[in-house]
Protein backbone atom coordinates (compact mmCIF):
# COMPACT_ATOMS: atom_id res chain seq x y z
CA UNK A 1 0.00 0.00 0.00
CA UNK A 2 1.42 3.34 -1.09
CA UNK A 3 1.29 6.71 1.24
CA UNK A 4 -1.71 7.68 -1.46
CA UNK A 5 -3.84 5.01 -0.67
CA UNK A 6 -3.37 4.48 3.11
CA UNK A 7 -6.66 4.99 4.98
CA UNK A 8 -5.59 7.67 6.61
CA UNK A 9 -4.24 9.91 3.47
CA UNK A 10 -6.90 12.80 2.47
CA UNK A 11 -8.82 12.45 -0.43
CA UNK A 12 -7.74 13.69 -4.11
CA UNK A 13 -9.66 16.72 -5.22
CA UNK A 14 -11.69 15.85 -8.68
CA UNK A 15 -9.59 17.27 -11.64
CA UNK A 16 -12.01 20.09 -13.14
CA UNK A 17 -11.78 18.44 -16.39
CA UNK A 18 -13.25 14.91 -14.57
CA UNK A 19 -15.90 16.85 -13.73
CA UNK A 20 -16.40 19.30 -17.08
CA UNK A 21 -16.07 15.70 -18.97
CA UNK A 22 -18.49 14.41 -16.42
CA UNK A 23 -21.13 17.18 -16.80
CA UNK A 24 -20.46 17.65 -20.87
CA UNK A 25 -21.57 13.62 -20.95
CA UNK A 26 -24.31 13.84 -19.06
CA UNK A 27 -25.85 16.97 -20.96
CA UNK A 28 -25.26 15.00 -24.07
CA UNK A 29 -27.02 12.13 -22.91
CA UNK A 30 -29.69 14.18 -21.81
CA UNK A 31 -30.16 15.37 -24.99
CA UNK A 32 -29.65 12.64 -27.43
CA UNK A 33 -32.06 10.37 -25.08
CA UNK A 34 -34.53 12.62 -25.37
CA UNK A 35 -34.51 12.44 -29.12
CA UNK A 36 -33.67 9.18 -29.78
CA UNK A 37 -34.22 7.14 -26.75
CA UNK A 38 -32.59 5.46 -24.19
CA UNK A 39 -30.96 3.14 -26.72
CA UNK A 40 -29.08 6.19 -28.89
CA UNK A 41 -25.32 5.74 -29.76
CA UNK A 42 -23.20 5.82 -26.87
CA UNK A 43 -20.42 7.11 -29.38
CA UNK A 44 -22.54 9.53 -30.43
CA UNK A 45 -23.22 10.81 -26.73
CA UNK A 46 -19.23 11.11 -26.66
CA UNK A 47 -18.72 13.01 -30.28
CA UNK A 48 -21.65 15.71 -28.70
CA UNK A 49 -19.77 16.01 -25.38
CA UNK A 50 -16.44 16.75 -27.26
CA UNK A 51 -14.77 13.33 -25.43
CA UNK A 52 -13.65 10.26 -26.80
CA UNK A 53 -15.58 6.98 -25.79
CA UNK A 54 -13.18 5.38 -23.78
CA UNK A 55 -13.65 8.99 -21.61
CA UNK A 56 -17.33 8.47 -21.65
CA UNK A 57 -16.52 4.41 -20.19
CA UNK A 58 -14.34 6.26 -17.23
CA UNK A 59 -17.04 7.73 -16.33
CA UNK A 60 -20.54 5.65 -17.05
CA UNK A 61 -18.69 1.87 -17.36
CA UNK A 62 -22.31 0.93 -18.66
CA UNK A 63 -24.92 2.19 -20.21
CA UNK A 64 -27.27 1.94 -17.23
CA UNK A 65 -24.57 4.29 -15.07
CA UNK A 66 -25.56 6.67 -17.85
CA UNK A 67 -29.12 6.37 -17.24
CA UNK A 68 -28.56 6.30 -13.70
CA UNK A 69 -26.43 9.44 -14.03
CA UNK A 70 -29.59 10.92 -15.54
CA UNK A 71 -31.87 9.86 -13.04
CA UNK A 72 -30.49 11.29 -9.87
CA UNK A 73 -32.19 14.36 -10.80
CA UNK A 74 -35.43 12.94 -11.28
CA UNK A 75 -34.99 11.18 -8.20
CA UNK A 76 -33.78 13.72 -6.28
CA UNK A 77 -37.05 15.92 -7.33
CA UNK A 78 -39.11 13.29 -6.49
CA UNK A 79 -37.57 13.19 -3.25
CA UNK A 80 -38.47 16.76 -2.65
CA UNK A 81 -41.78 16.55 -3.52
CA UNK A 82 -42.59 13.54 -1.51
CA UNK A 83 -41.26 16.23 1.02
CA UNK A 84 -43.83 19.11 -0.06
CA UNK A 85 -46.83 16.73 -0.42
CA UNK A 86 -46.58 14.99 3.24
CA UNK A 87 -47.93 18.51 4.79
CA UNK A 88 -51.44 17.58 2.61
CA UNK A 89 -54.51 16.97 4.86
CA UNK A 90 -55.52 14.68 2.57
CA UNK A 91 -52.57 11.62 2.76
CA UNK A 92 -54.33 9.43 -0.37
CA UNK A 93 -54.59 12.45 -2.30
CA UNK A 94 -50.56 13.49 -1.88
CA UNK A 95 -49.88 9.84 -2.74
CA UNK A 96 -51.50 9.98 -6.09
CA UNK A 97 -50.72 13.08 -7.17
CA UNK A 98 -46.57 11.80 -6.17
CA UNK A 99 -47.30 8.73 -8.00
CA UNK A 100 -48.35 11.19 -10.99
CA UNK A 101 -45.33 12.89 -10.57
CA UNK A 102 -42.79 9.67 -10.63
CA UNK A 103 -44.62 8.81 -13.82
CA UNK A 104 -44.01 11.93 -15.11
CA UNK A 105 -40.67 12.10 -14.35
CA UNK A 106 -39.22 8.52 -14.98
CA UNK A 107 -40.55 9.10 -18.86
CA UNK A 108 -38.67 11.90 -19.54
CA UNK A 109 -37.92 9.71 -22.71
CA UNK A 110 -38.21 6.66 -24.30
CA UNK A 111 -36.51 3.80 -21.93
CA UNK A 112 -36.25 5.84 -18.86
CA UNK A 113 -39.30 3.73 -17.36
CA UNK A 114 -37.24 0.50 -17.78
CA UNK A 115 -33.84 2.30 -16.47
CA UNK A 116 -35.49 3.73 -14.06
CA UNK A 117 -37.09 0.08 -12.40
CA UNK A 118 -33.38 -1.51 -12.43
CA UNK A 119 -32.10 1.00 -10.59
CA UNK A 120 -34.76 1.13 -8.25
CA UNK A 121 -34.41 -2.41 -7.28
CA UNK A 122 -30.61 -1.50 -6.11
CA UNK A 123 -30.82 -1.23 -2.48
CA UNK A 124 -27.47 0.79 -2.00
CA UNK A 125 -27.90 4.33 -0.68
CA UNK A 126 -28.32 7.28 -3.13
CA UNK A 127 -30.77 8.94 -4.87
CA UNK A 128 -32.69 6.41 -5.52
CA UNK A 129 -32.86 5.04 -1.52
CA UNK A 130 -33.27 8.88 -0.67
CA UNK A 131 -36.38 9.06 -3.06
CA UNK A 132 -38.12 5.67 -1.87
CA UNK A 133 -37.60 6.44 1.92
CA UNK A 134 -39.65 10.00 1.17
CA UNK A 135 -42.30 8.31 -0.64
CA UNK A 136 -42.21 5.75 1.48
CA UNK A 137 -44.04 8.37 4.26
CA UNK A 138 -46.55 9.66 2.04
CA UNK A 139 -47.79 6.18 0.98
CA UNK A 140 -47.42 5.48 5.60
CA UNK A 141 -49.58 8.40 5.48
CA UNK A 142 -52.23 7.03 3.51
CA UNK A 143 -52.05 3.51 4.75
CA UNK A 144 -52.32 4.88 8.52
CA UNK A 145 -55.56 6.78 7.38
CA UNK A 146 -56.91 3.73 5.91
CA UNK A 147 -56.67 4.71 2.05
CA UNK A 148 -54.36 2.03 1.58
CA UNK A 149 -55.07 -1.58 2.14
CA UNK A 150 -52.90 -2.44 5.52
CA UNK A 151 -51.21 -5.79 3.64
CA UNK A 152 -49.86 -3.54 0.93
CA UNK A 153 -46.07 -2.74 0.47
CA UNK A 154 -44.91 0.40 -0.90
CA UNK A 155 -42.47 -1.67 -2.82
CA UNK A 156 -45.09 -2.99 -4.79
CA UNK A 157 -47.09 0.52 -5.51
CA UNK A 158 -43.51 1.78 -6.72
CA UNK A 159 -43.69 -1.65 -9.04
CA UNK A 160 -46.73 -0.64 -10.39
CA UNK A 161 -46.03 2.64 -11.29
CA UNK A 162 -42.79 1.98 -12.82
CA UNK A 163 -45.17 -0.97 -14.85
CA UNK A 164 -47.68 2.09 -15.82
CA UNK A 165 -44.93 4.36 -16.77
CA UNK A 166 -42.97 1.87 -18.83
CA UNK A 167 -46.72 0.78 -20.66
CA UNK A 168 -47.55 4.89 -20.94
CA UNK A 169 -44.22 6.20 -22.12
CA UNK A 170 -45.57 6.04 -25.98
CA UNK A 171 -49.06 7.59 -25.02
CA UNK A 172 -48.03 9.62 -21.68
CA UNK A 173 -52.12 10.90 -21.64
CA UNK A 174 -53.19 7.47 -20.89
CA UNK A 175 -50.94 7.12 -17.57
CA UNK A 176 -53.70 9.28 -15.50
CA UNK A 177 -56.11 7.03 -16.29
CA UNK A 178 -54.39 3.78 -15.76
CA UNK A 179 -52.72 5.13 -12.34
CA UNK A 180 -56.77 6.00 -11.38
CA UNK A 181 -58.02 2.54 -12.33
CA UNK A 182 -55.06 1.02 -9.96
CA UNK A 183 -55.85 2.98 -7.46
CA UNK A 184 -59.65 2.23 -7.49
CA UNK A 185 -58.72 -1.25 -8.65
CA UNK A 186 -60.89 -3.20 -11.71
CA UNK A 187 -63.04 -5.06 -9.29
CA UNK A 188 -63.42 -3.49 -5.98
CA UNK A 189 -63.84 -6.37 -2.83
CA UNK A 190 -62.47 -9.57 -5.25
CA UNK A 191 -58.57 -8.42 -5.38
CA UNK A 192 -57.85 -11.11 -3.19
CA UNK A 193 -59.71 -14.31 -4.89
CA UNK A 194 -56.60 -14.95 -7.52
CA UNK A 195 -53.87 -13.67 -5.65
Amino acid sequence: MTSDDSPTAPARAVRADVIRNRALLIGAAREMFQRDGAGASLEGVARKAGVGIGTLYRHFPTRQDLLEALLADAYDGLAGRARELVVSPDPADALMEWLHAFVTRVTAFRGMAAAAMVSLRDERPGPPAAMREAAGVLFARAQEAGDVPPDTAFTDVLRLAGAIAAATEHAPETAGRLLSLAAAGMVPGKAGRHG
